[in-house]
């Protein structure tokens, strides 16, 4: 699988090939270059035209204009200020500077991207937030969204409650899952986490029951959304990584069986 290539027609005269490996921002860039003026902002590669191209193939439920790319482990907010905040406490080697590097590499890949909704104040901007208790952690993501889908009965508090009772977008994106009696494990099949499919040291995100795993570093939690030490950091980058690879190697092949390559 790691030479699996697929080739995506973006234009009448360009193809350009993707693996689960491709950097979607250095990819974003190179179309501009070649003068692909709709290729998208290297800034935001989850949703650029290379992307868009996947999820409409991948992802039967996607709609370009309700729907966005979104990305599952974010780089900043686990290595910008968080990490310079533990930089001044511990001093990183440099083997473990190049896995950050590596995982930079690897962050921008498909398999760390997912479908939300699109549109201000949605979960898919408020997950984000610097101040809040998900920091962008996906598997606390998963819990809110899970808790949501159970009528409110998972968490003592879901930090995202305030969009899914108020924002139409995102209650227009999760309106047929919460018709599902098994709405949860409807999500995540649809979004490739489907814990059968994943051959992977650390597996999918959630269990072979559909209990979220929290397991990117130790005690992770809304209490401790990010890593808080160097030893975290490597537990954080080791288990993530395997599961980006893992998961890109899961769309990209199903790509290949629904476009008959």
């Amino acid at each position: 699988m790691n030479d699996l290539s697929v080739s995506i027609l973006l234009n009448n005269d360009l193809s350009m090939t993707v693996t689960p490996y491709t950097n979607m921002a250095k990819a974003v860039e190179e179309l501009i270059k070649k003068g692909i003026k709709n290729a998208g902002d290297p800034k935001d590669p989850d949703d650029c035209i290379i992307c868009k191209e996947i999820y409409k193939r991948v992802f039967p439920f996607y709609n370009e204009e309700k729907c966005r790319g979104e990305t599952l482990n974010t780089y900043n907010s686990t290595f910008g200020r968080n990490f310079n905040y533990i930089n001044k406490k511990e001093k990183p080697t440099t083997e473990l500077l190049k896995k950050i590097d590596n995982f930079y590499q690897i962050f921008l890949t498909i398999g760390n991207f997912t479908i939300l909704e699109r549109g201000r104040n949605s979960i898919n901007c408020r997950r984000g937030s610097c101040f809040g208790s998900i920091r962008d952690s996906w598997p606390l993501t998963l819990l809110c969204i899970q808790d949501y889908l159970s009528g409110f009965s998972k968490l003592t508090k879901n930090p995202l409650e305030n969009s899914f009772k108020n924002n139409k977008a995102t209650i227009s994106f999760f309106e047929r899952y919460l018709k599902d009696k098994n709405g949860f494990e409807l999500f995540c099949n649809e979004q490739y986490f489907k814990p059968q499919l994943y051959n992977n040291k650390f597996g999918s995100y959630i269990d072979e029951n559909y209990n979220v795993k929290l397991d990117l570093f130790d005690k992770l939690s809304f209490s401790k959304p990010l890593p808080e030490n160097l030893k975290e950091i490597e537990q954080y980058i080791e288990c993530s990584t395997d599961k980006i690879i893992e998961r890109g190697k899961i769309i990209i092949n199903e790509y290949l069986i629904k476009n008959n390559n």
